[in-house]
């Protein structure tokens, strides 16, 4: 492609994406390497950071690569998205695109995706909501038991089961709760001194309710770089429904192809060089839980000893480590020369 040029975002402490095997530790990727990976290809990379933005004219067109964060609360990831969507407004040739970052660690808007994009075989029944009398209004037709998850964060953290209506309740006063003691205050006086009024609610943080599927004893984590796919089955928690972040991790000598037929047509839907999958298979039939297409795990791949690839509809597994700047490298340029040839 003629633009040959990439500017890559990083956060405010000069930080660029995330890597398991980070050195130093929480690190992201290694720029120096970064920068070697994408030259072989006849790119050239320039790091800037998200307040760098105020001092910049971006031209339409220019290619941009960025950082999320998960800090605590997400505060600077919200400012991030205000300059991302600041410079999908400019018409940058943003990867990826700003709707993919709402997606990250944003389970509601996730779930709206889904149901915008994903083929019906795949679709996992999910309602979202922004408070708790949301859910008292709207909770005649839930099933029992059912995955409570808070909007934001990832991995299983916020990821509670209900078992009945009132266990329901329970949970999700619990996980919306907004506490402004000053402000809730206020509103109390509102309601004793005008006729009518209606107090805001104390539960206004988003949340969303899963269909429960019961019988899984895991699921697998799909990293797909481009055309190569890394697959992990991870395995429940003793008496528990949840396989993220339980430890229980392994690479099996055979994947089911089922498993990759589907992330392929589901990799082939988004626009995007490379996307987490969180896949399982129940009543012999494939179901996405999650997924997200930046900042997400990378330990599938730095810890995999092989990838998969697909030939002319044919799987092959391919023995050996990868390094994550040289996939990253190859995804994106591959995406580019698909893109924009």
């Amino acid at each position: 492609m003629k633009n040959q040029n990439i500017i890559a975002i990083c956060d405010y402490k000069g930080i660029f994406g995330s890597k398991y095997y980070a050195k130093p530790y929480r690190s992201g990727l290694d720029k120096d390497i970064l920068t070697k990976e994408f030259s072989k290809y006849g790119y050239e990379i320039r790091y800037i950071t998200f307040a760098d933005i105020n001092a910049q004219k971006f031209s339409r067109g220019e290619i941009v690569i960025y950082t999320s964060s998960e800090d605590p609360g997400y505060q600077y990831k919200e400012f991030i998205e205000d300059i991302v969507y600041y410079l999908d407004i400019c018409g940058v040739n943003l990867i990826p695109s700003f709707k993919y970052l709402r997606a990250n660690n944003n389970k509601v808007f996730m779930e709206l995706l889904r149901k915008l994009i994903i083929p019906s075989e795949y679709q996992l029944p999910t309602k979202v909501f922004g408070c708790y009398e949301e859910l008292i209004e709207n909770c005649s037709d839930i099933t029992f038991p059912c995955v409570v998850k808070e909007a934001k964060g990832a991995g299983s953290k916020g990821v509670y089961i209900s078992k009945n209506k009132k266990e329901l309740e329970k949970v999700v006063k619990k996980i919306s709760r907004t506490t402004y003691y000053a402000e809730d205050l206020r509103d109390i006086l509102r309601v004793m001194r005008h006729k009518g009024y209606i107090q805001e609610s104390l539960h206004r943080s988003k949340f969303i309710l899963q269909e429960f599927i019961s019988d899984l004893s895991n699921d697998w984590k799909v990293l797909i770089f481009w055309d190569k796919y890394y697959v992990l089955r991870r395995k429940n928690r003793p008496n528990d429904f949840r396989a993220s972040g339980s430890g229980l991790f392994s690479f099996d000598e055979t994947v089911d192809t089922r498993l990759l037929d589907a992330a392929k047509e589901i990799r082939g839907i988004f626009d995007v060089p490379m996307i987490s999958l969180d896949l399982a298979i129940s009543k012999n039939k494939v179901v996405l839980i999650e997924f997200q297409f930046l900042y997400f795990g990378t330990s599938t791949l730095e810890k995999s000893p092989y990838y998969y690839v697909n030939n002319n509809g044919n799987w092959e597994k391919i023995l050996g480590k990868s390094s994550l700047e040289d996939i990253y490298s190859y995804s994106i340029v591959s995406y580019l020369e698909e893109k924009y040839k």
